[in-house]
C-alpha cells in the first residue's frame, strides 16, 4: 500500500512538471512568434497602462496611458526612439517598431501620469491609412509627422484636464520632442512646460554626415528651428555614445541654450533606466515646475 502511494505520488509529480515545462515552452513560443506590436501591448499592460487609438492629423498613433495621479493635473509624454527603419543598413524594414522599448522602461517607473505615444506608421500601423516607408525613413521626422503626434497628444491633453505637459525623448524620440515643442509646433499644446532628452539626435545634418547615411531629405531637423523662452529644456547625453556623439549635444545647446548633463559611464542606451529614477525625483520634476 505505501509503495503504491509513493509510486503515484512521484506518477503525479511528473505530470504536474511536464505540464509547467510544456506552459513555459508555449508561452516563449507565441513571445518568439509575436510581433514588436504585440510584445509591446503584452508590456504595457503589464505596466498598467491603457492602450488608446489616437487620431492625429491625418495618421492613427497608439498610445498607452495611466493616470496615476489625477489631482496633479500633469503629464509626462514619453516619445521612443527611430526603432529599426532600416535591417542591416540595406533594406528599408517592413515593421519598425522597436524590439527595445527604452522610453517604455522609462514610463514605468514614473510615479506621474504618462503617456507613451507612438509615431505615425509605427506599433502595427505600418500599413494604416496613407502610410508608407518614407514616414519610418526620409520623412522619420517630417512636418506631417510632427503636426500629428502634437494633434494626437493634444487630444489627451483636452481629455484628462493636463495643466502642464512634460515631453520626454529618448534617441529620434528626442528629436521629435523638440520638433513638438519648436515655435512652428509648440502653440499646438500651450499646456507644454518643459522638453527633456536621452541621447537625442538634435542635429541631424551632423549625424547624417558622421555615419554616411542616406539624407532625411523630406525631415525637419531641430538644429534649424527655433525655440520659445518659455519651455524649459534639459538635455542628457553619454561620454560613451558612439551613435550621437555628446559634441552633437555640446553644439545644439551652444546655439539654443537650455540645461544639460553628460555621464561618464553612459552610452546610447546605457544606463538610462537605471539612471532615471534619480533624475525624476531630482532634476525632472522641478524643471517642470520652474515655470508655474
Amino acid at each position: 500500500m505505501y509503495s503504491q502511494c509513493f509510486i503515484n505520488k512521484q506518477s503525479t509529480f511528473r505530470k504536474r512538471t511536464f505540464w509547467y515545462l510544456g506552459c513555459l515552452v508555449l508561452m516563449s513560443c507565441i513571445t518568439a512568434c509575436s510581433t514588436p506590436a504585440q510584445r509591446l501591448d503584452m508590456r504595457a499592460e503589464d505596466y498598467g497602462m491603457q492602450r488608446r487609438v489616437l487620431l492625429g492629423d491625418a495618421f492613427n498613433h497608439i498610445a498607452y496611458v495611466k493616470i496615476s495621479r489625477p489631482e496633479s493635473h500633469r503629464l509626462h509624454v514619453y516619445i521612443e526612439g527611430d526603432g529599426r527603419p532600416w535591417l542591416g543598413g540595406k533594406y528599408i524594414s517592413k515593421d519598425p517598431t522597436t524590439k527595445r522599448p527604452l522610453a517604455l522602461s522609462l514610463a514605468k517607473l514614473d510615479p506621474e501620469n504618462v503617456l507613451y505615444l507612438g509615431r505615425p506608421c509605427y506599433m502595427g500601423l505600418e500599413q494604416d491609412g496613407i502610410c508608407n516607408e518614407k514616414y519610418w525613413t526620409s520623412a522619420r521626422y517630417s512636418a506631417a509627422v510632427t503636426a500629428s503626434m502634437s494633434a494626437a497628444l493634444k487630444q489627451v491633453v483636452d481629455e484628462y484636464d493636463i495643466r502642464v505637459t512634460s515631453l520626454i525623448g529618448y534617441s529620434g524620440g528626442g528629436s521629435l520632442a523638440m520638433l513638438m515643442a519648436s515655435d512652428t509646433y509648440a502653440p499646438i499644446i500651450p499646456t507644454l512646460e518643459s522638453v527633456v532628452t536621452l541621447s537625442a539626435n538634435l542635429d541631424v545634418a551632423a549625424w547624417v554626415k558622421m555615419h554616411r547615411y542616406l539624407p532625411l531629405s523630406e525631415s525637419l531637423d531641430p538644429m534649424q528651428l527655433g525655440y520659445t523662452s518659455g519651455i524649459n529644456f534639459l538635455h542628457y547625453s553619454g561620454a560613451e555614445d558612439d551613435n550621437i556623439p555628446p559634441s552633437h549635444l555640446l553644439k545644439f545647446v551652444e546655439k539654443h541654450g537650455g540645461q544639460y548633463k553628460i555621464f561618464d559611464d553612459a552610452d546610447h542606451s546605457c544606463c538610462w533606466v537605471e539612471l532615471w529614477p534619480e533624475l525624476l525625483a531630482q532634476e525632472v520634476e522641478s524643471l517642470g515646475r520652474v515655470a508655474e
